[in-house]
């Protein structure tokens, strides 16, 4: 049986919408679970938010909703399951577990009857694969370099802020205006459009007040304010990092052109 053009396109478009709605729902659970200790109301929110979640995912991250025989149905050939395969492996569709299910799909198909129709296609899919595969994997030995490079600055950053940075994150930074907007995308927040908006961003005094902050207070201070950092406090602790394991001047500030490691093939 033939899909029509029109019908995977809205397949296409039903995975998108999907998708936007599973990372709703978990958005969610990261909101109400932040004051679920507050009172017994929010408590029961953070558990409602849960409990929908759970409930919805297996029949939003794939149409028609996931069932016991989906994977069956692509090994036997099936042309309609097999189509819903290859859209979702076209779309790459970013939500929780999204990569797994993507693996696992794409580990089915390739053990899988299709039509010639269906066949070019995973032929083309497994060909960008292979190039991202190649392109990613460069990315990362970027970052191990500048791991590196930059280890005491890194190690710093990873202890103030809460999060953990990968060597693909890594893979293009060469100036701190690099690693800040790194830093800001591992917390979930826009850094500003305009390079002007970092310079006027923190006073002399602010910036040597946080740069004589201890260990531990700022521990507690990334716990306490996880999810609601600014790009204000970002640069600002930032900056305080780049001052401390540079062993500069306290009062100096940090220009976000600097260059912490020289671009280079690795």
């Amino acid at each position: 049986m033939q899909i029509g053009m029109h019908q995977r396109e809205q397949l296409r478009t039903m995975m998108i919408e999907n998708a936007a709605e599973i990372n709703r729902l978990h958005r969610r659970i990261h909101e109400t679970v932040k004051r679920r200790s507050e009172s017994e109301k929010r408590g029961l929110e953070w558990q409602q938010a849960c409990n929908e979640f759970h409930r919805r995912y297996s029949e939003l991250w794939i149409p028609g909703g996931s069932d016991t025989g989906f994977y069956e149905r692509i090994l036997e050939g099936d042309p309609a399951t097999i189509e819903v395969a290859l859209c979702f492996l076209e779309v790459r569709p970013y939500f929780f577990r999204s990569g797994y299910h993507w693996k696992t799909i794409l580990q089915k198909c390739k053990r899988a009857h299709m039509d010639a129709d269906q066949a070019e296609r995973f032929a083309r899919l497994l060909a960008k694969y292979a190039e991202w595969k190649k392109i990613r994997n460069a990315s990362v030995n970027h970052g191990k370099a500048v791991w590196r490079d930059l280890w005491p600055l890194l190690n710093r950053v990873q202890d103030i802020f809460p999060i953990r940075l990968s060597n693909t994150q890594l893979g293009s930074v060469v100036t701190i205006k690099d690693l800040y907007n790194v830093v800001c995308n591992a917390l979930k927040i826009q850094p500003p459009c305009r390079e002007a908006d970092l310079n006027g961003m923190i006073s002399e005094l602010r910036l040597a007040t946080l740069a004589a902050e201890t260990d531990m207070s700022e521990r507690k201070y990334a716990a306490w304010r996880y999810g609601t950092w600014t790009p204000e406090d970002v640069w600002a602790r930032l900056s305080a990092a780049v001052i401390e394991a540079y062993k500069l001047d306290p009062s100096r500030s940090v220009d976000p052109d600097t260059v912490v490691r020289e671009k280079r093939d690795e």
